[in-house]
Order: C-alpha cells, then sequence, then structure tokens
C-alpha cells in the first residue's frame, strides 16, 4: 500500500465515509418499511444506488470529508445540511426524469429525511468517540528539534489524528531543570530515561527526532520495543506522514537518498501514460464546444491571439512550449518583463478571470500531454527565468525536472498559487512529496480532487 493512504487523515476520511455508507444504507431499509412503496424490490435498489452515488458526491462536493470539518461539529452540520439539500434536488430531478408518479416525492423526502438523522448521528458518534482522549495513541518525542516542534504543533492543532503527544526527552542543557517545556509539552527528563517513560505513561508510539546526532540515542532499547510491535518512526517520516509533504526545514539529502520511494514501478509508468492519453484525448473532446465558446468571448473582448504561448521547463530541464488560453490583455509584460501573477492581478481580463476560476484556461495543455511534454498529474511546469531564481533559494527545486510537469499536482490541489519565495518552499514540500510516492492510484486521487476544484471554481 502507498504510503500516502496510511496518512492519519485519509484513515478517518474512509471511516467517516464508511458510516456514510452505511447510514445511508439504513435510511434505505427505513423508507422501504415505512412506506412499502408499489414498485419491485429490483427498482427500488437501483433508486437507492443512484440516491446514494448522489447522496456522497454531494457529500464531497459540499466539503463535508475535509479534516477540518470532520472534526468540528459547528462545520459538519451546516455542510450536511447543504449537501442533503443539493441530494435532494438531484434525486428528485432524476426521479422524475424516469418517473412522474405521485410517490416520488414523498418517497425521495423520506429517505432524504432519514439519510440525514443517521448520518448526522453516526457524525455526532464518531466526532464524541474520536475526541475522547482515551482512544488517542500516546506519543513520546525524543529530541528537542524544529522537527519535533513541527510534529507538536501540527498534533495539537489537527485533534483528528488521533494522537495525543505526552511530552520530550531530551539532553539539552537549557531543559535540565524541573518544570521545563518544549513547544507547549512538558521535558520528561533526559533521552537515557526512555524506558522509565515508556512505562509510566503507556506510550503507544515513539518518534525519534533529535537535534543533533552525538545526543545520546536509545538503540538498544528501541530495537527490543520495535520488535515488541511498539511504533518507532523517525521525527522527518512522521511529520510527513501527517502533513502530507516533506519538511524542507529538517530536510538532509541522506534523508532523500535513502528514504524508500522515487521509484515508479514500469508497469505504472505504462499506465499512467495510457491514463495521460485517453483521459486527454476524450476531454479535450468534450471540451470542444466550451474551447469554441471561450475563443469568442476572448477574441469579443480584447484584441490579441486566443492562444497563449509560453516557454517552460520540462523534464530533465528540457524547454518545451506551453499552450493556454489567453487570459491577460495581449501586452501583459510589456513594462514589467517576465512577473509572477497574482490573485488580483491587474493584467488578466473579465472573461479571463473566469477562465482562470474554471481552470478553462488549462485545458489547451491536454496537447501538451498528447505530445509527451507533460503529464496530467506533476509539478507545476515552471518560467526558465524563475527556474533560475527559485534554485537560488531554494536549491532542491531543482529536483522536480526528474518527472515531467503537470496539469495539475499534489501541491496545486494541497495549496493556493503562490508568487512569493516562502510559498515556492511550500509547494517545492508538497512536490517532492508527490515524487516519493508517484503512483497510478495517487495520479487518479488528484485528478479527483482537481474535478472539485474545477466544479466548484476555485482556481487562480
Amino acid at each position: 500500500m502507498q504510503f500516502y493512504l496510511l496518512n492519519p487523515f485519509i484513515s478517518r476520511v474512509l471511516g467517516v465515509l464508511t458510516l456514510d455508507v452505511a447510514a445511508y444504507s439504513l435510511a434505505a431499509l427505513a423508507t422501504w418499511f415505512y412506506l412499502k412503496p408499489p414498485m419491485p424490490l429490483e427498482a427500488y435498489l437501483a433508486s437507492v444506488v443512484v440516491g446514494g452515488t448522489l447522496t456522497v458526491l454531494s457529500l464531497y462536493y459540499c466539503d463535508v470529508y475535509r479534516p477540518t470539518v470532520i472534526c468540528s461539529l459547528r462545520r459538519s452540520v451546516p455542510a450536511l445540511i447543504g449537501a442533503t439539500g443539493i441530494a435532494f434536488a438531484l434525486a428528485t430531478f432524476a426521479g422524475f426524469a424516469v418517473s412522474t408518479t405521485a410517490r416520488t416525492i414523498p418517497l425521495i423526502s423520506h429517505l432524504a429525511g432519514f439519510a440525514f438523522s443517521f448520518i448526522l448521528i453516526g457524525r455526532v458518534s464518531f466526532r464524541l468517540l474520536s475526541s475522547n482522549p482515551r482512544l488517542n495513541r500516546n506519543v513520546l518525542i525524543i529530541g528537542a528539534s524544529e522537527v519535533s516542534s513541527a510534529i507538536a504543533d501540527n498534533v495539537r492543532n489537527h485533534p483528528n489524528l488521533g494522537f495525543e503527544v505526552v511530552g520530550f526527552l531530551s539532553d539539552e542543557a537549557d531543559f535540565s531543570f524541573s518544570g521545563a517545556t518544549f513547544a507547549g509539552y512538558p521535558i520528561l527528563g533526559p533521552v537515557h530515561t526512555v524506558e522509565k517513560a515508556v512505562d509510566k505513561f503507556a506510550i503507544d508510539k515513539i518518534v525519534v527526532a533529535s537535534r543533533s546526532r552525538t545526543e545520546f540515542f536509545p538503540a538498544d532499547a528501541l530495537l527490543r520495543w520495535k520488535v515488541q510491535g511498539l511504533s518507532v518512526e523517525s521525527g522527518v517520516s512522521f511529520l510527513e506522514r501527517i502533513t502530507g509533504k516533506i519538511d524542507l526545514g529538517g530536510l538532509r539529502p541522506s534523508y532523500l537518498i535513502f528514504a524508500d520511494g522515487f521509484t515508479v514501478r514500469r508497469i505504472d509508468e505504462a499506465l499512467i501514460r495510457l491514463l495521460d492519453v485517453t483521459v486527454s484525448a476524450l476531454a479535450l473532446l468534450l471540451a470542444s464546444p466550451a474551447l469554441l465558446i471561450c475563443a469568442a468571448a476572448i477574441r469579443i473582448e480584447s484584441p490579441g491571439p486566443i492562444f497563449y504561448r509560453q516557454t517552460r521547463v520540462g523534464k530533465g530541464n528540457r524547454n518545451f512550449e506551453i499552450m493556454k488560453l489567453r487570459s491577460m490583455r495581449q501586452d501583459a509584460e510589456r513594462h514589467t518583463g517576465p512577473v509572477f501573477a497574482n490573485q488580483k492581478d491587474a493584467r488578466v481580463t473579465r472573461v479571463g478571470r473566469v477562465l482562470r476560476k474554471s481552470r478553462l484556461d488549462e485545458v489547451p495543455q491536454l496537447w501538451n500531454v498528447l505530445r509527451g511534454d507533460m503529464g496530467l498529474v506533476g509539478p507545476r511546469p515552471e518560467r526558465p527565468e524563475f527556474v533560475e531564481m527559485i534554485a537560488n533559494h531554494h536549491p532542491h527545486f531543482r529536483l522536480r525536472s526528474a518527472v515531467k510537469p503537470g496539469v495539475t499536482g499534489w501541491a496545486q490541489v494541497r495549496y493556493s498559487y503562490v508568487n512569493e519565495m516562502e510559498g515556492f518552499a511550500e509547494k517545492l514540500s508538497y512536490d517532492l512529496y508527490y515524487m516519493k510516492y508517484r503512483s497510478l492510484g495517487m495520479n487518479l486521487l488528484i485528478l479527483w480532487q482537481t474535478i472539485k476544484t474545477v466544479v466548484l471554481l476555485r482556481g487562480l
């Protein structure tokens, strides 16, 4: 199983999704026995499957499965109400498209009511259980470093991860006094007291995030607990797993060199390319009417070409020409030269703003995918001028050229558009994570999230 699927957020989302499917199934059963609809069971089951699919999609598009929503009842209830309303409207439309009997509305209404009630009960139960500290896994962190501080902050800010930091062990002189704290948690003692701490605090997981290699390392104790089933993990690896990105602050080249990942099986490479070609060709065919409308709107609003061509850096640092629908005025860089775009860029036309929000301006890039310059999924292709500038600040940025750039990517769906150096560091951390765990399954997950971004107009 790919490592990114072991992310605690993913497991929580899958758990909630399973509960929702079970709740909807129970609602369908309750509706059948309560209304006793005059239709064959097979027809009712078929309508239930359609309704269930619409319900799950509505829940997804109303952000019900976002980790921040899952862990908050205050956010969950409005999202559930909105999703139920959308699912009811879609189911009513589908119901009347198939059948116009007087029983259609009561059937859908009862099913929606039961489904909302049972899903809400399941969500409340899940929240109460997941927020119970007794069910969290106690984590002991060895070392007081930037990585261990980031781990503590992430666990504190995301209670739905299911972890509870008990405290730190450190040999730093600053923490030798009684009552010392680090990152808001107590220093339980020096590192050599690890065995005592594990027994005293019923530790379920040990995370090793030492600041220095010279700090005492309890290898024998850690190995003994590891073979006995106690979870022992490096700080960089654990932080990577709970954030979905590779932390650049505590990153050593040796970690990238010796860590698993960064390799893709040949069969996966072939399947990824097959997916790229198939989806791109089909999408270009289906989008052709919309492209014609967009082209007419661009031509009517402002003079200049419909398509915009620009040199970008591809795999192996080879330059290629990218093609997009023009979203800025024709002379956008006449006086400034190459500059980053931003969310309120005055150079963007009114039509261009709509194109960027819907990502329609990027549809012509599918031709680059068919040519092999790009993939559907990968790091964002940057201009040569920007690559040099960014790489001077973030040397690991050049590693992105090891894979094809993509129309969409892990960084694009997890982080907003950036136009400053700090933002590029954040996006690089997501790009490296994608490169490490790149697979057909991860590409499908990213494409699925991209569809949501397009439908909800969450582009730049």
